[in-house]
């Protein structure tokens, strides 16, 4: 087999060890032992089976007092009731990931909140195409790509 082929077999392997784990992932069912608990889609599906047991919900904050969060699980908007300290200052249309006790199908008290204002994430996902774009220029001046071999080779001075 050419150098070729097999670098193309390499990353035809790689790419699908990669879709069969993102698969896989999906597949995976809440277990606390392991750090993932129900979440909402778990509580609007069977809710009643995880009454009393640690969940992780995220959701927008549409109300403050008290603090209610609205997300759709299933395509289905759901609302939850927020009740705790680590939550009492958070703002409509702010982003809360909450993780506490389920007391009931729709309240959940918490215990740790991550609250995330809306333009974080726009500037998350600037700040880092930002960045790529210029790790990916950095590459390009640096290396060129052999279409013969499929292998970057380093760019010489003279170029």
């Amino acid at each position: 087999m050419t150098p070729r082929g097999r670098r193309l077999l390499v990353v035809g392997l790689l790419i699908g060890l990669l879709a069969g784990l993102s698969v896989w992932h999906g597949t995976l069912a809440p277990n606390a032992a392991d750090g993932r608990y129900p979440g909402p889609e778990a509580i609007a599906t069977d809710g009643d089976a995880v009454v009393g047991d640690q969940v992780t919900v995220w959701g927008t904050v549409v109300t403050t007092d008290p603090v209610v969060i609205e997300t759709d699980p299933r395509g289905q908007p759901v609302r939850f009731t927020l009740t705790g300290e680590s939550v009492a200052d958070a703002a409509v249309g702010t982003e809360i990931g909450a993780h506490g006790t389920l007391q009931s199908v729709e309240t959940v008290t918490v215990e740790r909140a991550l609250i995330q204002e809306p333009w974080e994430l726009q500037y998350l996902y600037l700040i880092s195409f930002g960045a790529g774009l210029w790790v990916l220029g950095r590459f390009l001046r640096g290396w060129s790509l052999d279409l013969s071999t499929l292998s970057f080779q380093p760019r010489s001075s003279d170029d």
